[in-house]
C-alpha cells in the first residue's frame, strides 16, 4: 500500500480488519504496538504463531529508508536498510508513532502503573536515553535488592546507591523539563480542546525541586543506605522514581481527572497527544505520525473540525480509522480513502 496523502482513512463495518492496519504500522515502534499483543499472537490464524513480517519504506524529499521487523528467537527483530539493529529503539530514530485508541480512553483513571509507562513514553521521545534510564534504574534497584539480601558487601551496596541515585536525577529531570514544555505548548498553541494541568509528585521530585542537583543526589544515596533493612524487608526500594505519582487536573476546575467526565477526559487525551506532536517536530529528528482508531465518532462534527485543522496545521501523517465515511467529510477531498472488506482493502 502507497500512503501519499497527509491524511489516510480505513472506513468500514466493525470486525472487517480496519485496526490490523493501525497495529501493524504501531510495531515499527518499540513497545508492543497499540493492542499490547504478545508476539505469538501477532499471525494469521491457521499459520504458525512467528511467521509474520512487516515491511515499510519512509520516503521523505528524495530519500528512502527501509523499515523492517518480524519474529526472531521468539523476539520481535528491526531492521533498518536491510541491517539487523541491536534493539527496536532504533525505529525510534526515524519514525515516532503516536496512537489514540479506545482502550486508552480510561488511561487518567487507570492505576499509577499504567499512567507511569503511559508518560514515560511520551517523555522518552523528547529525551532519547529516558527508556535506557528507566530499564537501568529498574536493574540496579533489583541488583541492589540482591546484594542486601544475600551479600551484604558495603562497598559495593555504596556505589550501587550512588548509581541509583544519578537515575533518579536523570529521569526525574526529563520528566519535569518535558512537563513544563507540555504547558509551554498549550500556552502558545490555542486549542478548542481542554487543556488539562499535568503535575508529578514523589519524594525524589521534592528533593530534587528544593537542592541542587548534586545536594539532591547525596540525599537520596543517603536514604537509600538509611532504609536497606527496610527495603531488604519488603523486598522493594521505597524511594524510587519508579514509584512517583503522575497527576492530570482539570485547570478551571481543579478536579482530578478521574473525577472529570468521560468527555473532559477525552479532550485531555487528544490535546495532550497533539501538544506532544508539537513538541517531537521541534525537539526531535524522528518523523511523528499519528494512529487515530476509532476516534472520529466520539466527537461531534465542531470538534471533528477542529481535530482536522489542528493536525493540518501540525503537516504530519494521519491514520484513521472509522465505521462511518461520513465522519470524514472535512478530509474527503484530500484524503486517501480505504475501504475494509473482510480484510481486504479498496481505494475509494
Amino acid at each position: 500500500m502507497n500512503f501519499s496523502s497527509d491524511f489516510v482513512v480505513f472506513y468500514g463495518e466493525n470486525g472487517a480488519g480496519k485496526t490490523n492496519i493501525l497495529e501493524a504500522l504501531s510495531l515499527f515502534s518499540s513497545n508492543r504496538g497499540l493492542r499490547k499483543a504478545p508476539i505469538s499472537d501477532l499471525g494469521t490464524l491457521g499459520t504458525p504463531p512467528l511467521s509474520w513480517n512487516l515491511e515499510l519504506t519512509l520516503e521523505q524529499l528524495d530519500y528512502k529508508t527501509y523499515l523492517a521487523t518480524n519474529a526472531q528467537n521468539g523476539r520481535r527483530a528491526a531492521k533498518i536498510d536491510e541491517a539487523l539493529m541491536p534493539s527496536l529503539t532504533k525505529f525510534e530514530e526515524i519514525l515516532w508513532l503516536l496512537w489514540v485508541v479506545p482502550s486508552m480512553d480510561n488511561i487518567f483513571i487507570s492505576s499509577q502503573s499504567e499512567m507511569r509507562s503511559f508518560f514515560d513514553h511520551l517523555v522518552s521521545g523528547y529525551d532519547v536515553l529516558h527508556k535506557t534510564n528507566l530499564k537501568d534504574l529498574n536493574n540496579l534497584q533489583k541488583e541492589r535488592l540482591h546484594v542486601i539480601f544475600y551479600r551484604k558487601d558495603e562497598a559495593w551496596l555504596q556505589i550501587l546507591e550512588e548509581k541509583i541515585a544519578e537515575k533518579n536525577m536523570l529521569i526525574t529531570k526529563a520528566r519535569l523539563e518535558f512537563i513544563e514544555l507540555l504547558h509551554e505548548t498549550f500556552n502558545k498553541y490555542p486549542s478548542d480542546f481542554l487543556r488539562p494541568i499535568i503535575g508529578i509528585t514523589g519524594t525524589i521530585e521534592n528533593i530534587y525541586r528544593t537542592q541542587s542537583e548534586e545536594n539532591a543526589t547525596l540525599e537520596i544515596a543517603d536514604r537509600l543506605k538509611a532504609n536497606r533493612y527496610e527495603d531488604s524487608e519488603k523486598q522493594t526500594t521505597t524511594i524510587s522514581t519508579l514509584k512517583s505519582n503522575w497527576l492530570v487536573k482539570h485547570k478551571q476546575t481543579q478536579l482530578e481527572a478521574e473525577n472529570c467526565s468521560t468527555g473532559e477526559q477525552k479532550a485531555f487525551l487528544i490535546s495532550l497527544i497533539l501538544a506532544v506532536v508539537r513538541i517531537y517536530k521541534t525537539r526531535r529528528n524522528g518523523t511523528p505520525v499519528l494512529l487515530l482508531d476509532d476516534l472520529m465518532m466520539h466527537l461531534d462534527k465542531n470538534r471533528r473540525k477542529s481535530l482536522i485543522n489542528e493536525l493540518k496545521s501540525l503537516n504530519i501523517q494521519s491514520f484513521f480509522t472509522g465505521t462511518d465515511l461520513s465522519l470524514f467529510s472535512d478530509v474527503s477531498d484530500i484524503a486517501q480513502i480505504y475501504h475494509v472488506k473482510n480484510s481486504i482493502c479498496s481505494m475509494e
